[in-house]
């Protein structure tokens, strides 16, 4: 009989002996109620077995990931442009090198590769590129160890932040039930220290701020939002913003505005371009959010500039802290993608990376951010000025004072809200620095709140439905709850 023959003829035999052995096994299934018995124990048995051999296998590989990240951790990193380019083509060798001698030797491989990302200015490209030219293995190994140390840079963020100074911490808050009856927790702030009535508990800077835009040129100051009553400082560049300081106009234009500027003093096409039409998009909409999304990006850029020129790699930026930020949710109209496009043309062809961090999703996320977190800027009498208000969404609670913009910050925006609060915000010096002052006494480890909303002459429902279509939440305050 050919080889081919008995192949297939073992195959067979091999295939009825099977078949018979499943018909036999499916009776004693259905109609043995001892086998059936045995046959769930067995099961479980196996499933235990399973899993206890799946956690050791996940147990060791954890535990190499750990050394991997830790040893990588502990060595020294070149700073300078030059250095950083032949450390990386140094690793990239050295991986591909250690890749071709074989399985034993892809750990080491893959902490060459982790080491070359490590000095890559886009990590997410490089990883990418990793996907399609290294083994899989050592692939995973690269994922497994960025893996892991965002995860311990996202645990330790609020071991570090707030600062002691501030004197509040952020903590887990339980806030009521999901509909399967588990807690649902939130971040909130909460005093490290008892207060009094009127005491001053922080200051705080924001992450980044923006005018109104029809009262951008006029008296306000670009940078700091600061009412300007002496001498004004004009761009060197354009005649549409000012500054109210030397020191404001050179903050401005390293972090933001050599990105926003529309240079109509130099530039004879100015009218033309992409700056001036961004320009002109959020005036005639009198809207500043798509202005404050283009300079925080812009922001983001200038931080991870100056992180490389200092030779510090950790740290957390101010992504750091809006990527943690609740939103709102937001869907896709046709202003948010004008103003997707506006942005993506404005600073696409200047600054690297914009077009691919810039997805519709996480622009959306990001000005669902904005829209949620930001406070207004009430810096002016309603009887000083006559301010056109903004129809933008903002954290708004004084009744007597004007908005002259918006602001992010990096602490203030994780206080609650409340009907009833026990603190309040002020612009002290009429700028963007914002002031928490407590409006009752406070014990060490009470969480402080604010109002969102402005209160005078509501009731208790016309409240909530204001929040509700405002902020998309329910108040569940113990004010609210009382009435």
């Amino acid at each position: 009989m050919k080889t081919k023959t008995v192949a297939i003829a073992t195959l067979g035999t091999v295939a009825a002996i099977a078949l018979g052995y499943a018909l036999y096994f499916d009776q004693k299934r259905r109609n043995d109620p001892d086998f059936r018995k045995k046959l769930k124990r067995e099961k479980k048995k196996i499933a235990k077995k399973a899993k206890q051999s799946a956690d050791t296998i996940k147990q060791k590989v954890s535990e190499t990931l750990e050394a991997g990240l830790e040893a990588v951790n502990q060595e020294e990193f070149p700073t300078s442009v030059d250095e950083k380019e032949k450390f990386f083509m140094s690793q990239i060798s050295a991986g591909e090198t250690l890749c071709a001698q074989g399985e034993e030797h892809y750990f080491e491989a893959a902490m060459c590769f982790f080491r070359a990302q490590k000095v890559y200015p886009s990590p997410v490209e490089l990883i990418m590129i990793y996907q399609k030219t290294v083994p899989e293995p050592v692939f995973q190994l690269v994922v497994g160890m960025m893996t892991l140390e965002h995860q311990k840079r996202q645990d330790g963020f609020y071991k570090e932040f707030p600062p002691e100074d501030m004197n509040v911490k952020i903590e887990d808050i339980p806030e009521g039930t999901n509909g399967e009856g588990s807690t649902v927790m939130r971040k909130g702030l909460v005093v490290t220290k008892d207060f009094e009535e009127g005491d001053v508990i922080f200051v705080e800077e924001p992450i980044v701020s923006a005018l109104n835009t029809k009262l951008e040129g006029g008296d306000f100051c670009n940078y700091c939002l600061k009412d300007i009553t002496g001498d004004k400082v004009e761009c060197a560049n354009c005649d549409q913003v000012v500054f109210c300081s030397q020191e404001c106009y050179e903050k401005a234009n390293e972090e933001y505005h050599q990105y926003l500027c529309t240079n109509n003093k130099t530039n004879e096409n100015a009218a033309s371009s992409q700056e001036q039409a961004f320009l002109d998009y959020s005036k005639d909409k009198n809207v500043k959010y798509p202005y404050l999304i283009a300079r925080f990006l812009a922001t983001m850029v200038h931080d991870e500039i100056e992180k490389a020129k200092s030779g510090v790699t950790d740290g957390y930026g101010s992504w750091d802290h809006v990527d943690r930020f609740r939103y709102l949710e937001l869907a896709p109209t046709d202003q948010n993608m004008k103003e997707l496009k506006l942005i993506k043309e404005l600073l696409g062809p200047k600054v690297t990376g914009v077009e691919e961090f810039l997805t519709e999703e996480r622009f959306l996320m990001l000005k669902g951010k904005i829209l949620f977190n930001a406070y207004s800027v009430q810096s002016i009498g309603k009887a000083e000025k006559a301010i056109e208000k903004s129809t933008e969404l903002h954290r708004e609670s004084q009744a007597d004072l004007s908005s002259v913009g918006s602001a992010l910050y990096r602490a203030t925006t994780y206080l609650a809200h409340s009907c009833e609060p026990n603190s309040k915000i002020e612009f002290a010096d009429k700028s963007h620095k914002l002031t928490v002052k407590a409006t009752k006494p406070l014990k060490k480890g009470d969480e402080l709140n604010t109002s969102y909303i402005q209160l005078e002459d509501k009731n208790t429902e016309q409240r909530r439905n204001q929040l509700a279509e405002l902020f998309q939440f329910k108040c569940v305050c113990p004010k609210c709850e009382s009435d």
